[in-house]
C-alpha cells in the first residue's frame, strides 16, 4: 500500500520518500540506541570505585561467630574502604567515554546522510524512467497517426508499402525501449523499498517533476564543507581525540598508584573501643609487562585511526572533485539540450510532418526526424537525472544540503 506522506498532487515527493527511510530503517535504529548507551557509559566512566563495608568478628578458643565476646582478645570490627584514582584519572576516562559517546553520533549521522543520498540516487533514476516512459507514450501517438497518414497515401498509390513497414517497424523498436525502461522501472523501485524497509513489489507512483537544482560551490569550497561539517571526519576526529585522551589515560595509570583509604571500628565486650586508619597504594610494579602494553596498544590505535582519517580525506577530495566534473558537465548538456537540440529537434519534427503529408519527403526521413527528437528529449531528462544525482552524492560528503 502506498504510504500517503510519499504521494503529493504531482507525484511521489522526494521529502517523503527519504523521510520514510530516516524512520523505518533499522541500522539507524541500532546506531540510535548505540549512542544511547554510549552516552550512559559517561557518568560510570568519571564515578568513584564502589566502596567497601566490612563485618569481622575475632573469637578465641571457639569458632563459631560471635561466641566466646566476653573473652579478653574477642571482638567485632565494622571497616569502610574507598579507593580513590590518581589525580586526573576519573577526568580522562570521562573524556575518553565522551569521545566514544561523539564517535558513535556522528556515526549515526553519517550512516543517515549515506542512506538519504541512496534514497536520492534512486529516486532521480526513477524520475528519469518515468520521464522517459511519458516521452515514449507521446511518440507512439504520432507514430500511430503518421502509420494511419502512410496507410491513407499508400491506399490512394501516393506512397509506398515500405513507408507502412518502417513505421510498423519504429513502433515495435518504441515498444522495445518501453519494455526495458519498464524493466529499469521495477529494478528501481525494488530498490527504493529496499532503502524504505519495505516488501519490494510495494508499488510507487509516478515521481513529482524534478527541477534543476542550483549550481554546486567551486571544488575548494566543496572541500571546506566537507572538512567542517562531513559526519565520517567528524567521527574520525573524535575518535583520534579518544584515542589521545586514553593514550594520556594509559600513561598516568602506569606511572602513578591508585590510591585506597580505610576505617575500621573495633568493638571489645572487654576492653575500650579503637579505631584503625589506613592508606594503600595500588602500584605498578609490573608497568613492564602489563601497563606498558597498554600505552603501545592506544598509541597504535591513535595512530591507525589518524591514517585513517588521512585515507578518507584523500577518498572525498576523490570523490567530489569527480562528482563536480560530472555535475558541471551535465549541466552544459542540459543547457544545450534545452535551448538549443530540442527546440531545433522539435521544430524539424514539425516540418517533416507537414513535409511528408505533402509528399515533399520520404517516410524514412520523417522517421529519423522523430528518432531523433525522441533521443534528445530522453537524454536530456537523462542528463537531468545524472545532474541531481551528482550533487546527492556532494551532499553525502560535505553534510550540506544541494538538492532543492
Amino acid at each position: 500500500m502506498q504510504h500517503k506522506a510519499d504521494v503529493q498532487a504531482g507525484g511521489v515527493s522526494l521529502a517523503g520518500l527519504v523521510e520514510a527511510a530516516l524512520a523505518a530503517n533499522p541500522e539507524l535504529t541500532v546506531m540510535r540506541r548505540g549512542f544511547d548507551a554510549a552516552r550512559a557509559r559517561i557518568p560510570q566512566a568519571k564515578a568513584l570505585p564502589d566502596p567497601m563495608v566490612s563485618l569481622s568478628n575475632s573469637t578465641v578458643t571457639n569458632p563459631v561467630p560471635f561466641a566466646g565476646l566476653k573473652n579478653d582478645f574477642s571482638e567485632i570490627a565494622l571497616g569502610f574502604s574507598q579507593d580513590l584514582p590518581w589525580f586526573g584519572v576519573r577526568r580522562l576516562r570521562g573524556q575518553v567515554a565522551s569521545a566514544e559517546s561523539e564517535a558513535k553520533f556522528q556515526e549515526y549521522a553519517a550512516t543517515a546522510l549515506r542512506l538519504t543520498s541512496e534514497v536520492k540516487l534512486a529516486y532521480y533514476d526513477l524520475s528519469y524512467t518515468d520521464r522517459a516512459l511519458a516521452v515514449l507514450a507521446r511518440d507512439k501517438e504520432i507514430l500511430d497517426k503518421i502509420a494511419q497518414v502512410a496507410e491513407a497515401r499508400y491506399s490512394v498509390g501516393k506512397a509506398q508499402q515500405v513507408d507502412v513497414v518502417n513505421v510498423r517497424v519504429e513502433i515495435t523498436e518504441l515498444l522495445e525501449k518501453q519494455a526495458m525502461l519498464e524493466q529499469r522501472r521495477a529494478i528501481t523501485v525494488a530498490q527504493l523499498n529496499n532503502l524504505l524497509y519495505r516488501n519490494p513489489e510495494t508499488p510507487i507512483e509516478k515521481t513529482a517533476d524534478v527541477k534543476m537544482s542550483p549550481e554546486p560551490p567551486p571544488l575548494e569550497e566543496l572541500e571546506r564543507l566537507s572538512s567542517e561539517n562531513a559526519p565520517d571526519l567528524k567521527q574520525l576526529r573524535r575518535m583520534i581525540d579518544g584515542n589521545n585522551k586514553a593514550l594520556r589515560l594509559a600513561e598516568r595509570e602506569a606511572k602513578y598508584p591508585e590510591v585506597g583509604v580505610n576505617f575500621i571500628y573495633h568493638n571489645r565486650p572487654v576492653f575500650s573501643d579503637y579505631y584503625t586508619y589506613g592508606v594503600t597504594l595500588r602500584l605498578p610494579l609490573y608497568a613492564a609487562t602489563k601497563q606498558r602494553y597498554a600505552i603501545k596498544e592506544q598509541a597504535a590505535n591513535l595512530a591507525a585511526t589518524q591514517a585513517r582519517l588521512d585515507s578518507n580525506l584523500s577518498l572525498i577530495r576523490y570523490k567530489l572533485r569527480d562528482a563536480r566534473v560530472r555535475a558541471s558537465t551535465s549541466a552544459r548538456l542540459i543547457k544545450l539540450h534545452e535551448q538549443g537540440l530540442i527546440p531545433q529537434a522539435t521544430l524539424a519534427l514539425e516540418s517533416a510532418l507537414s513535409a511528408y503529408q505533402t509528399g515533399q519527403i520520404e517516410m524514412l526521413t520523417l522517421l529519423n526526424s522523430l528518432k531523433r527528437a525522441l533521443d534528445y528529449e530522453t537524454r536530456f531528462y537523462e542528463l537531468l537525472a545524472d545532474y541531481q544525482k551528482a550533487l546527492a552524492e556532494m551532499e553525502r560528503f560535505t553534510g550540506v544540503e544541494l538538492t532543492k
